[in-house]
Order: C-alpha cells, then sequence, then structure tokens
C-alpha cells in the first residue's frame, strides 16, 4: 500500500521574496543549494487549486528511479508562506519559472493537474524552448467554468458558509488513505488562498496554442464533460496525445500514482523517439 503520509525529502528557496518548499528525491544536499538532479529527466509537478506539493509525494517516488521529480507547494499554500494565492496563472508561472532559474533546470518537464496544468500550458506558451514536455492531468480545458466554486468560496471567506471536504470526482473504490492524504492538503490550505486559485483559472485561457509535447491524462472514472473538455483542449494543441488511467476519477495523481508514473515514462521515451511507439 502507498505511504501517503510518509516524510519526503524538502528544501525551502526564496523566490521573489517568498520562502518556497520544494518536495525532491534522491540525496540532499548543501542548505542554499539544489537537490541532486542528475539522474533521468528533471520533472516539475504543479498542484491543483486549494492543495500543496505534498499530493504529488507517491508519483515522486514512482519516478525517481529513472528521473529527478520535484514538487512544491505555491505561495500561500502547504508550507509555503503567505495566506493568499498569487492571483493570477501569469504570477504563478512567474514564480515557476523562478524555481526553474533559480536551480537551472533546463528543459523539465512540467508535469501539472488542474490549475497546475493551466501553468504548464501557459509557461510553455511564454517560453516554447523552456519544458521540453508537458504531463496534465485531472480536470484540464482550454478555459474553466469554475464560477460555482468562485461563489461557494466567496461565502466561505465571507463567514456566510461552512468548508466542506469535498469527495466527488474519484473512482467508486478509492481506498481511504487517498481520502486522509486529500484531506490532509486541503484542511491546511486557507480558503482564500483557494479562491485566489479559482479566480486565476476563470480569468485564463488557451491564447496561443504551444507546440511542445504534451500527454493529456484523463481517469476512466472521470466525469464525462470533464473528459469532453480535455478532448476539446487536445484538439487545439499540434503535438497532443491523451491517455486513459486505470482505476482513477479526477484525482489520478492520487488514486493511481505508479500507473500514471508509467504512462509518463512511456510518454516521455515516446517522445524522444520521435514519437514512435
Amino acid at each position: 500500500m502507498v505511504d501517503y503520509l510518509r516524510p519526503v525529502p524538502q528544501k525551502y528557496l526564496s523566490i521573489d521574496g517568498v520562502a518556497t518548499l520544494v518536495h525532491h528525491r534522491g540525496p540532499t544536499t548543501l542548505p542554499g543549494s539544489p537537490p541532486d538532479l542528475s539522474t533521468g529527466r528533471s520533472v516539475v509537478c504543479c498542484h491543483d487549486a486549494g492543495v500543496d506539493g505534498t499530493r504529488f509525494g507517491p508519483l515522486l517516488d514512482a519516478l525517481a528511479e529513472g528521473h529527478s521529480p520535484m514538487a512544491y507547494d505555491q505561495p500561500g499554500h502547504g508550507r509555503s508562506a503567505g495566506l493568499d494565492s498569487l492571483g493570477s496563472i501569469d504570477g504563478l508561472v512567474g514564480h515557476l519559472r523562478g524555481i526553474g532559474t533559480a536551480w537551472s533546470l533546463d528543459g523539465p518537464v512540467l508535469v501539472g493537474e488542474g490549475l497546475g496544468a493551466a501553468m504548464a500550458v501557459q509557461a510553455a506558451t511564454e517560453a516554447p524552448d523552456w519544458p521540453s514536455a508537458l504531463v496534465l492531468v485531472g480536470d484540464v480545458g482550454a478555459s474553466y467554468d469554475v464560477d460555482a466554486e468562485i461563489e461557494q468560496l466567496s461565502a466561505i471567506t465571507a463567514g456566510k458558509a461552512r468548508r466542506e471536504f469535498d469527495r466527488s470526482g474519484y473512482a467508486p473504490d478509492t481506498e481511504r488513505p487517498v481520502y486522509q492524504q486529500a484531506f490532509a492538503a486541503w484542511v491546511k490550505t486557507d480558503p482564500r488562498a483557494t479562491l485566489g486559485d479559482r479566480r486565476a483559472q476563470a480569468a485564463w485561457s488557451l491564447a496561443s496554442p504551444p507546440a511542445v509535447p504534451t500527454l493529456i491524462v484523463t481517469g476512466a472514472h472521470q466525469p464525462e464533460a470533464e473528459v469532453a473538455r480535455a478532448a476539446d483542449l487536445i484538439g487545439h494543441l499540434p503535438a497532443a496525445t491523451h491517455e486513459t488511467l486505470a482505476g482513477a476519477g479526477r484525482h489520478g495523481v492520487l488514486e493511481q500514482p505508479a500507473a500514471l508514473a508509467a504512462l509518463i515514462d512511456r510518454f516521455l521515451a515516446d517522445a524522444a523517439n520521435g514519437g514512435q511507439r
């Protein structure tokens, strides 16, 4: 069984004065120095709204044998500094690029879930020569309709409604530890940060589609409307492929991390061979 709450190697670095916690794998290094990134490809995981980088822990474990994976807590999330989200996809991408600059990440693979997927696409749009590939997971699209979530979060932050943990979007046979890990990240994120995340998503839409090799992964149990939104995004991206993740809903990063890692490995191998399987 996957240990979702096992302690993992971590490092802080300052990006524009914001202390940012990065989760990584492999040997640690001296404070102020990047971790050892010499194995395979550098893989940077960008989390969804209202959670943090611990969400990717089991996926980092599964990728670590052949790659140098990492995830990080966005400002206002997890154990990074701040109470609020950066509030825009441009701001979040700038922070991501700051990590890349600080640690000299050349041609990283960007793995994005939900909000993180929008960040990955925008990063490739702004700097098509920077990421070498994108992996987009969960609820992804060329734009996001999150008005209902914004209305609910606005009521919560105004003290007019109670917070409730969202158990939707999981496969029917999801095990209890998956919910526990999701709850642990959700409960420690201020709803003001989640509201800023959702507003950032609402204001974003795909502008100039990047030609970076892209894998879009949807869960076999994901809602049909979300699968259709992902299909629409695939139609906009000239170098996109699609895979269905068995045994998963919207939260494949948590539900099936080993199987997702296998899809990523195969995709990266195919991309290195010119897309030929």
